[in-house]
C-alpha cells in the first residue's frame, strides 16, 4: 500500500522529486568544498546543475509551466552558488 501511493506521488508529482535531487546533489557538493575537497564539489554541484537542466527541459516537454518556473528557479540559483562558491577561491 505505501509504495503504491509513493509510486502514484513520485509519478504526477515528478518535478519535485527532480528538484530535490538536484538540492542533495548540490548540498553533497558545499560539504565537500567544507571538507576542503574543491575538484569533488565541482563534481557534485555540477551534477546538480545537470540533473535541474534536465527536469527544465522535462517540464517543457511536459508542459509543466509552474514546474518549469520552479525548475529555472533551483537552476539560477544553484548556479550562482556554485560561481560564488568557485569565483571566491579563485581570486
Amino acid at each position: 500500500m505505501l509504495i503504491e501511493s509513493f509510486s502514484s506521488f513520485a509519478s504526477r508529482h515528478w518535478i519535485v522529486g527532480g528538484l530535490a535531487t538536484s538540492l542533495l546533489w548540490f548540498a553533497a557538493g558545499k560539504q565537500s568544498l567544507s571538507n576542503n575537497k574543491a575538484e569533488f564539489a565541482q563534481v557534485w554541484q555540477f551534477v546538480a546543475i545537470l540533473i535541474a537542466v534536465v527536469v527544465c527541459v522535462w517540464a517543457i516537454v511536459g508542459r509543466e509551466w509552474i514546474g518549469l518556473c520552479i525548475g529555472v528557479a533551483v537552476l539560477v540559483l544553484e548556479a550562482y552558488l556554485m560561481r560564488h562558491a568557485f569565483g571566491a577561491r579563485n581570486t
